[in-house]
């Protein structure tokens, strides 16, 4: 499955209250259990 990530996503690492899963994500994200998908623009703005 390819899921988009925004910026928003990305700060969740940042974020007590969405770091938890933000981080399981990652790992699915990181075993190829789905595709990371980002705009020009979010590439930008990290």
């Amino acid at each position: 499955m390819k899921i988009y990530l925004d910026t928003s996503v990305i700060g969740g690492l940042f974020d007590d209250e969405f770091q938890e899963w933000t981080i399981k994500l990652f790992d699915e994200l990181s075993s190829g259990r789905h595709i990371a998908v980002i705009s020009d623009l979010t590439l930008e703005e990290l």
